[in-house]
Protein backbone atom coordinates (compact mmCIF):
# COMPACT_ATOMS: atom_id res chain seq x y z
CA UNK A 1 0.00 0.00 0.00
CA UNK A 2 1.55 3.41 -0.56
CA UNK A 3 1.89 6.23 1.55
CA UNK A 4 -0.82 8.32 -0.37
CA UNK A 5 -3.52 5.25 0.03
CA UNK A 6 -2.45 4.89 3.67
CA UNK A 7 -3.14 8.33 4.38
CA UNK A 8 -6.32 8.11 2.66
CA UNK A 9 -7.28 4.88 4.97
CA UNK A 10 -6.01 6.61 8.03
CA UNK A 11 -8.59 9.52 7.09
CA UNK A 12 -11.40 7.64 6.62
CA UNK A 13 -11.11 5.36 9.99
CA UNK A 14 -10.53 9.10 11.88
CA UNK A 15 -13.72 10.33 9.82
CA UNK A 16 -15.09 7.22 10.99
CA UNK A 17 -14.32 7.61 14.42
CA UNK A 18 -15.68 10.92 14.48
CA UNK A 19 -19.07 10.04 14.05
CA UNK A 20 -19.52 7.37 15.82
CA UNK A 21 -18.52 9.49 18.79
CA UNK A 22 -20.90 11.86 17.35
CA UNK A 23 -23.64 9.91 17.17
CA UNK A 24 -22.69 8.30 20.89
CA UNK A 25 -21.89 11.55 22.52
CA UNK A 26 -23.87 14.81 20.98
CA UNK A 27 -27.50 15.23 20.98
CA UNK A 28 -29.35 13.74 18.38
CA UNK A 29 -31.86 16.57 16.61
CA UNK A 30 -34.74 15.80 14.05
CA UNK A 31 -35.67 18.47 11.66
CA UNK A 32 -37.77 19.00 8.73
CA UNK A 33 -37.73 22.60 8.29
CA UNK A 34 -35.36 25.56 8.80
CA UNK A 35 -35.21 29.35 8.42
CA UNK A 36 -31.86 31.00 7.78
CA UNK A 37 -30.14 34.41 7.72
CA UNK A 38 -27.50 36.60 8.37
CA UNK A 39 -26.09 38.69 11.93
CA UNK A 40 -23.67 41.11 11.95
CA UNK A 41 -20.69 38.79 10.59
CA UNK A 42 -22.00 35.07 11.26
CA UNK A 43 -24.68 33.07 9.82
CA UNK A 44 -27.63 31.69 11.29
CA UNK A 45 -29.65 28.35 10.90
CA UNK A 46 -32.82 27.75 12.83
CA UNK A 47 -33.54 23.94 12.45
CA UNK A 48 -37.49 23.32 12.57
CA UNK A 49 -39.62 20.33 13.37
CA UNK A 50 -43.07 20.60 12.09
CA UNK A 51 -43.12 23.98 12.14
CA UNK A 52 -41.31 24.47 15.60
CA UNK A 53 -37.60 25.79 16.11
CA UNK A 54 -35.67 22.56 18.05
CA UNK A 55 -32.06 24.56 17.87
CA UNK A 56 -30.33 27.53 16.87
CA UNK A 57 -26.82 27.28 15.16
CA UNK A 58 -24.31 30.34 14.73
CA UNK A 59 -21.34 29.54 12.47
CA UNK A 60 -18.61 32.20 10.24
CA UNK A 61 -19.65 32.89 6.67
CA UNK A 62 -17.18 30.37 5.39
CA UNK A 63 -18.08 27.79 7.32
CA UNK A 64 -21.77 28.08 6.18
CA UNK A 65 -20.23 27.99 2.31
CA UNK A 66 -18.33 25.49 2.92
CA UNK A 67 -21.37 23.57 4.74
CA UNK A 68 -23.41 24.48 1.51
CA UNK A 69 -21.44 23.15 -0.84
CA UNK A 70 -20.49 20.10 1.34
CA UNK A 71 -24.40 18.84 1.30
CA UNK A 72 -24.97 19.85 -2.37
CA UNK A 73 -21.66 17.35 -3.29
CA UNK A 74 -23.80 14.92 -0.83
CA UNK A 75 -26.83 15.27 -2.37
CA UNK A 76 -25.66 14.84 -5.77
CA UNK A 77 -23.57 12.10 -5.07
CA UNK A 78 -27.06 10.10 -3.78
CA UNK A 79 -28.88 10.56 -6.48
CA UNK A 80 -26.20 10.02 -9.15
CA UNK A 81 -25.96 6.65 -7.32
CA UNK A 82 -29.41 5.94 -7.11
CA UNK A 83 -30.48 7.68 -10.38
CA UNK A 84 -33.22 9.24 -8.87
CA UNK A 85 -33.15 13.17 -8.18
CA UNK A 86 -33.90 14.31 -4.81
CA UNK A 87 -36.20 17.22 -5.00
CA UNK A 88 -36.56 20.55 -2.61
CA UNK A 89 -38.52 21.68 -0.19
CA UNK A 90 -40.32 24.13 -2.60
CA UNK A 91 -40.62 21.86 -5.18
CA UNK A 92 -42.55 19.26 -2.55
CA UNK A 93 -44.83 22.23 -1.78
CA UNK A 94 -46.00 22.50 -5.04
CA UNK A 95 -47.00 19.16 -5.54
Amino acid sequence: MSGDEQQAEGATTELRQLVERAFAEAPALYANGFVNGLGIADAYLVLQANGRPVAVVNMPLSLAKTLGESLLEMVQSHEQHTGQRVRTMQELDDV
